[in-house]
């Protein structure tokens, strides 16, 4: 009995032990082998796994840096405007490429910061968020019929497109602020990330530190973003001026400048009311066709003398 355990522990031993002919057996390896085996593979997938996320958390900073870059030069290509008559006739799209191109690298830099991963991992974050988005959109509807309701004085379904759209224009108004603040509270962040370096640079005990690039492209960045955000909040997008965007959008939208209405003057575009379609609201003079940057830069006279008038139909013509 006592050699049959000596032979049983010999042989653990020597499975744990392993040999030199396990490189050479093609069967009966031992299990020192086989961890051996298993170690080196767990090894080579993990270091695997590593480079991969190491290449994707690089190709994103590197795209994000490009996209970073351009919406800054972008911006600042308005300073040439004046000379180049291609960027006076596209400064509007070029400022809205640039804010655009910045919100998305703050967007998905503030996405990709442990902050904002550890929160939303939690279900009460998008509970809030839900309950919060919801609220501002019932909030911006009931907000866009009033701005609606006061150009033309009359239902604001009469106007459903411009309704919906007035709504999209009333939310995002709402969320520019908080995109204004988080931006600036990101950038303000950065600065101290580089005041830091600034510092380790010349008193402190790291003076070969590399520069904070990402740093100082995120706060230029978001310079981009709170120099137009603020001007256009208090400008083009300001409350007062939000009843000439309704006025146009409505003249683009929902006003039919070909109608049926033989007491109406065909030159003066409608609006069918009421599901019977029976009276329509007559605007006093149509406008002729405007692009995207008349809308949002130009200023312009909301009439005020719409009337309500019975659409007497035309009589169908009759063919001999």
């Amino acid at each position: 009995m006592t050699k049959e355990i000596e032979r049983s522990v010999e042989g653990i031993h020597q499975e744990l032990k392993g040999s030199e002919l396990d490189f050479y057996r093609k069967d009966d390896k031992s299990l020192k082998y086989f961890v051996r085996n298993i170690s080196t593979r767990l090894t080579e997938h993990l270091n695997a796994q590593k480079r991969r996320e190491e290449d994707e958390s690089f190709d994103v900073r590197w795209s994000l840096g490009v996209i970073g870059c351009v919406g800054i030069i972008l911006a600042i290509t308005r300073s040439a405007s004046s000379d180049i008559e291609w960027l006076s006739q596209h400064t509007l799209a070029l400022r809205l490429w640039a804010v655009a191109l910045s919100t998305i690298f703050v967007g998905v830099s503030l996405e990709r910061s442990t902050l904002v991963r550890s929160l939303w991992r939690f279900s009460v974050t998008k509970f809030l968020l839900s309950l919060i988005l919801s609220a501002a959109i019932f909030y911006a509807r009931g907000k866009a019929a009033g701005f609606v309701n006061g150009v033309f004085h009359v239902d604001a379904t009469a106007f459903p497109i411009t309704l919906v759209m007035t709504t999209g224009l009333v939310l995002f108004k709402l969320f520019v602020p908080f995109a204004l603040a988080v931006a600036g509270m990101a950038a303000a962040a950065h600065v101290l990330s580089v005041l830091a370096w600034l510092k380790d640079k010349h008193v402190g005990s790291n003076p070969l530190a590399a520069v904070p690039l990402y740093s100082l492209l995120f706060i230029g960045v978001s310079g981009v973003i709170l120099f137009f955000g603020l001007s256009w909040s208090g400008g083009q997008l300001n409350d007062s001026r939000l009843p000439e965007k309704v006025y146009l959008m409505a003249h683009a939208l929902d006003f039919n400048y070909s109608h049926e209405c033989a007491n109406v003057d065909p030159a003066r575009p409608v609006v069918f009311l009421g599901s019977a379609q029976e009276s329509v609201l007559v605007a006093p003079y149509g406008l002729e066709d405007f692009d995207f940057g008349t809308f949002f830069e130009a200023s312009v006279i909301v009439p005020t003398d719409f009337t309500r008038e019975k659409c007497d139909y035309k009589p169908p013509v009759v063919s001999h």
